[in-house]
Formats: C-alpha cells, structure tokens, sequence
C-alpha cells in the first residue's frame, strides 16, 4: 500500500511511468464482448461496456487482436504503452491456457465459441 500524499507520490515518478498508471487506472478489468458472424465472412464485435466500440476481423484470433486494438484505441493508448498493459483474451481460454490444457482443448473451445451467429463472452486481461 502506497502511503504518503497521492500527488508527492506522483511528482517522484518519471513522466511515462504517471501516464502508464493514468492508462492503467483508466482501462477495465473485464471487457463483455458480443461476437458475431459477419454475413460475407469473419466476425464483427462490439465491445458492450465501452459505448461506440466496435470491430471486424477475418478470423478469430484476428478478432481478439482487433478487441484489444478497439479498446486502446478507444482510450487513446499510445504504442509504446500496450505491450506493459497486458491484453484482453476470452474467459475460456485464459482458463484454459491457466490449466495448462493442450492446445487442442483451445481450438475445441474456440471452434464453439465461433459455431453461434452471436456469442456473447466476458474478456480479461491475461
């Protein structure tokens, strides 16, 4: 636990490191992402507790990347920032992966996840 005057804690820091805990503070811990298929192929998403936040994506592991574009774009996150940040996967497969499962239970999970026209799945951070 930080103890001492917020603000002085602030004015130790270097400039970046006040900004990455800015975006820090700013992002969810959770994202509630509904995953649709799109009619000429690939996938569509809108990230439901960001307002306005939508995205595509040929396939889905290109529409995670895209989720996790959406939302620091969303927040104006600058690049060089992301990376630190973590990213955002699928409940089900970040416990899959936890459980140190074998990969064919991923693309299991993944392959009914994309099997419905519309899917909604809780995202966290990994």
């Amino acid at each position: 636990m930080l103890k001492g005057n917020p603000n002085a804690i602030f004015k130790n820091m270097e400039k970046g490191e006040e900004k990455f805990i800015e975006y820090i503070m700013a992002m969810p811990s959770k994202l509630e992402v509904e995953i649709h298929k799109a009619e000429e192929g690939g996938f569509w998403a809108k990230i439901k507790n960001l307002p306005g936040c939508y995205t595509q994506a040929e396939n889905f592991i290109e529409l995670i990347q895209m989720v996790n574009d959406s939302v620091f774009t969303y927040f104006d996150i600058p690049l060089k920032y992301r990376r630190r940040l973590g990213y955002y996967i699928p409940m089900k497969i970040k416990i899959l992966l936890e459980q140190k499962s074998r990969h064919k239970q991923i693309e299991d999970a993944v392959q009914k996840i994309i099997a419905g026209k519309r899917k909604t799945l809780e995202f966290s951070k990994n």
